[in-house]
């Protein structure tokens, strides 16, 4: 008796087994779980690296504006205030920037040598009036952006704790002319 009721227990599962092992949905449903979180993760690092060069390339933009207003106001004679510098850098960049995201550094270069330029990475606030002697100056601006994937601050490169965009740029108001 119990020969017969382990075959009828058997063929029980064996039927339910087959079942299941022709159905598909669930391989389906666990493939899905399995690579949701892979596919999300590369749809947002794709969104974020290109919005990081989209950021990088905009403060290339509002580097040049910044190093245009040093030419006008060389140019014209005039004095350039950090405030009035800030305002054309923030106003050329693509989102709103505070004293703590963007940071701006302007310090001359002296006899053309740009390693006597003190320039630290990450970008600090360091404004140093323009004068009439210097006729180059180094320009850096660094923009603090919090990051959506910890991974996307691997590609980005920082010299401190925070993240940071950055970039270097050369404005030149006058040539030095020797004989």
């Amino acid at each position: 008796m119990s020969t017969r009721r382990s075959k009828l227990f058997c063929d029980r599962y064996r039927g339910l087994f087959r079942s299941y092992a022709a159905d598909i949905r669930a391989a389906t449903a666990v493939e899905f779980g399995l690579l949701l979180p892979v596919f999300f993760l590369l749809i947002f690092g794709i969104f974020e690296v290109g919005l990081a060069l989209l950021l990088s390339l905009n403060l290339s933009t509002a580097a040049n504006a910044g190093a245009e207003l040093l030419r006008k106001a060389a140019a014209s004679q005039s004095v350039v205030t950090e405030s009035d510098f800030r305002r054309v850098i923030a106003s050329n960049f693509l989102l709103g920037t505070t004293e703590e995201t963007m940071k701006i550094t302007l310090v001359p270069i002296p006899d053309a040598d740009f390693t006597a330029v003190p320039l630290t990475f990450p970008v600090e606030n360091k404004f140093q009036a323009p004068d009439k002697n210097a006729g180059q100056y180094l320009l850096a601006l660094g923009y603090n952006w919090q990051f959506i994937l910890p991974t996307t601050r691997l590609l980005i490169p920082s010299g401190g704790k925070r993240p940071q965009l950055q970039n270097v740029s050369l404005a030149i108001t006058a040539v030095r002319v020797t004989e």
